[in-house]
């Protein structure tokens, strides 16, 4: 029960960024763009400072990102488990970025698919000078292909013109393609294959942090993102009906993102100029009606 409303929560937090816009304002153009007094003398010249009132908009970004992923996992009962690399990540993404309240432009909402992957590898331990490693179905390790899609909610903080901080949290799900199990007691017929009681669907949470730079109309993000998987790689009630077991995916990736701005992320689309227009020339022929 506790998964299932965390899950909603994380649903509801995915989707707010695009849900608490508001009603697009009225646009004025006094305080869009930039207006020289009637009458410029040298004293107003001197004194006069410009800053950049561009606000960021709510924009689009695509791109595709790749990586390595670090496979670990977590077992009941425990198990000594170690971080392990898996090669290629790669993936794409789409990311709307949103102005909450028409106040915080700072959030957004990014969906996507990666190739991924996930499993697990025993460390060794010794007891009085023997040395063992512990295994599943006589492999110590174990690793699965996992394409996956993911929904999730996007935090950015932009230091200065080219630098941003990111924060992401939302849900995954995917599929275990397949599998691969090395170990000195792997039955030959088993090393590739899923046994009836391995599971073959995942779904989780999913977050990370980033950094990126911004070179108008490009973005280059670097990232660290997490997942914690919800669905065992096994049935619990495998080895026995009255004595559960789990392992679950908990794995991480390091991942580095080209991306593109399909819209302006500061400055005016055509359309909202022409939409600006629009409207100051209804305005201009309303002041002129008798």
């Amino acid at each position: 029960m506790s998964k299932k409303i965390l899950l909603t929560l994380l649903a509801v937090l995915a989707v707010l960024p695009l849900c608490a816009q508001g009603k697009k304002k009225h646009i004025d153009p006094d305080q869009e763009f930039f207006h020289l007094p009637d009458s410029v003398t040298d004293e107003y010249l001197d004194n006069m400072s410009l800053v950049n009132r561009a606000r960021i908009n709510d924009y689009w970004i695509v791109g595709v990102h790749g990586g390595v992923s670090l496979e670990h996992g977590y077992f009941n009962p425990p198990r000594t488990v170690s971080f392990y690399p898996q090669l290629p990540v790669y993936g794409f993404s789409v990311t709307r970025y949103a102005t909450m309240m028409n106040t915080f432009p700072m959030v957004g909402m990014e969906v996507g698919f990666q190739h991924n992957f996930e499993g697990y590898n025993f460390k060794e331990y010794e007891i009085e000078g023997i040395t063992y490693r512990q295994t599943i179905d006589g492999a110590y390790e174990a690793y699965m292909e996992v394409p996956e899609a993911f929904l999730l909610s996007h935090f950015h903080f932009d230091m200065g013109q080219y630098v941003k901080i990111m924060a992401k949290a939302g849900m995954y799900g995917g599929y275990r393609m397949n599998i691969t199990r090395i170990g000195p007691r792997v039955r030959e017929a088993i090393v590739n294959e899923f046994l009836e009681t391995d599971r073959r669907w995942t779904y989780g949470v999913q977050g990370g942090l980033g950094l990126g730079l911004m070179l108008d109309p490009f973005e280059f993000h670097l990232g660290l993102q997490v997942k914690w998987g919800w669905s065992s790689f096994y049935q619990p009630d495998v080895a026995s009906p009255y004595y559960y077991r789990f392992a679950y995916p908990l794995d991480g990736a390091v991942t580095f993102g080209v991306y593109y701005q399909l819209t302006p992320r500061r400055g005016h689309t055509r359309s909202k100029l022409r939409r600006m227009a629009r409207e100051m020339v209804a305005e201009e022929m309303e002041s002129n009606e008798p």
